[in-house]
C-alpha cells in the first residue's frame, strides 16, 4: 500500500533568494523578523512571479529596493532534473499511498500581523506575514509544481512525511491559502525532534521578558511555566495568542481564532519532542504524534519515562476530485496549546 518517494533536499537547490544584503535596507527598524508574504512570493518567484511579471521594486511599508530577483528564474529545492525524475515516480506510482520522503517541512509558517494592536508593534505591511521562509513553506513556484501536477493527475493518496522543524505538524498540503483559493491536494505531515532544540526552547531563552511581543511567542499567565504560545499564533492567530497570554483562558483564546489564517494546520507544537510513526492499509493512513516531556534528564526506566501526549492523525483515502480531510483526536495526554 505504500510507495515511499524520497528526495534529496539540499544538493541541488538555489541559493536563498531572501539571503541577500540588498534585502537589507527593508528591514531596518523592524522589531518583529516576519516578512509580508507577497514579499515572500516576490523573493521566491523571480523573474516568474505573477506569470511573468515581476514588480521592478520590493518593497515593505514606506520603503523599497530594487527587485534583484526580478531577472532570475524562480527558486528550486530540488533542481531541474531530480524534480522530474520525481514527478515521473509520483505520476506512475501505483501504490495507495504515495508518500513524499522529505527533510523539509511543507506547511507554511503564517502569521496576521494585521490584527497586531497599535500598542505592541507597528506593522507597516499589508495582510498576512510569514515567520520562515527557509523550506518548502517559503518555496510557493515549485511547491505549487508540484501539488498542481498532482492534482492534474488525478492522484490520490498523496502524503508529505517531513523532519527538520524540531516540532509537529500536520495538516494538508495545499499551494496557496486564503483570500486564494485553498484546494488542497494531500495530507502533509512533520515529525518531532527527540533531543534536538526547538523553537520554543529558543524562545524561552532568547525572548526577554521585558520584550513586548514576548506574549505572541510565550505565555506564562498567574507566574506559571512558559508555555508555547506561538502554536496558538500560528494556528489561530495574534488576537488568539494574546487573549491566552493575557488572560490563561483557551477557550476565549479559542473563540478570538482567524478562520482565515491556517486552514491547512490541523496540528501544531513548535514545543514538542519525540517522534511520529505512520501507518496505512488499504483504507486510511494513520499518523501518530508521540511527544515526551523536555528531554533535560534521561529517564530513569527501561520505557523511557511518562508521555506528554499521543495524538493521532487519521485521513481516510479519497477519490479523485475530492479534498482530503483529517481528524486529528488527542489519544492521551495533555496537547496543551497545540489542538
Amino acid at each position: 500500500h505504500i510507495d515511499l518517494i524520497i528526495t534529496d533536499q539540499h544538493s541541488f537547490r538555489s541559493r536563498d533568494p531572501g539571503n541577500h544584503d540588498e534585502i537589507k535596507p527593508l528591514f531596518e527598524g523592524d522589531s518583529l523578523g516576519w516578512v509580508p508574504e507577497e514579499l515572500a512570493m516576490q523573493l521566491d518567484g523571480g523573474r516568474d512571479y505573477a506569470n511573468g511579471h515581476p514588480p521592478a521594486k520590493l518593497s515593505f511599508g514606506d520603503k523599497s529596493v530594487a527587485n534583484y530577483r526580478a531577472d532570475e528564474a524562480a527558486q528550486t529545492v530540488l533542481g531541474a532534473k531530480q524534480k522530474a525524475w520525481f514527478l515521473e515516480r509520483l505520476r506512475g506510482a501505483k501504490a495507495t499511498w504515495k508518500i513524499w520522503g522529505n527533510s523539509l517541512g511543507t506547511p507554511d509558517w503564517r502569521v496576521d500581523p494585521q490584527h497586531l494592536p497599535a500598542a505592541l508593534a507597528k506593522w507597516p505591511g499589508a495582510g498576512f506575514a510569514v515567520m520562515g521562509t527557509s523550506d518548502w513553506g517559503g518555496t510557493y513556484h515549485e511547491r505549487a509544481e508540484i501539488f498542481d501536477a498532482v492534482r492534474d493527475a488525478g492522484i490520490t493518496g498523496f502524503a508529505i512525511v517531513s523532519g527538520d522543524r524540531h516540532s509537529f505538524w500536520a495538516g494538508y498540503a495545499a499551494k496557496a491559502l486564503p483570500p486564494a483559493a485553498f484546494e488542497p491536494v494531500g495530507v502533509t505531515f512533520v515529525g518531532g525532534s527527540i533531543t534536538a532544540v526547538g523553537t520554543a526552547e529558543a524562545n524561552e531563552h532568547n525572548i526577554k521578558k521585558d520584550d513586548p511581543t514576548r506574549p505572541l511567542y510565550i505565555a506564562d499567565p498567574g507566574g506559571g511555566p512558559p508555555q508555547a504560545n506561538i502554536n496558538l499564533l500560528l494556528r489561530h492567530g495574534v488576537r488568539s495568542a494574546l487573549e491566552y497570554a493575557s488572560s490563561g483562558d483557551l477557550e476565549k483564546a479559542l473563540a478570538a481564532s482567524n478562520p482565515e489564517l491556517a486552514p491547512h494546520l490541523t496540528f501544531v507544537d513548535l514545543g514538542g519532542h519525540g517522534y511520529a510513526t505512520v501507518r496505512v492499509d488499504a483504507h486510511r493512513m494513520v499518523t501518530d504524534f508521540v511527544c515526551i516531556p523536555r528531554p533535560i534528564e534521561r529517564s530513569p526506566g527501561e520505557d523511557g519515562g511518562p508521555l506528554r501526549y499521543r495524538v493521532r492523525n487519521e485521513v481516510p483515502l479519497w477519490r479523485a476530485g475530492e479534498a482530503p480531510q483529517m481528524r486529528t483526536t488527542v489519544v492521551e495526554g495533555d496537547a496543551g496549546l497545540s489542538v
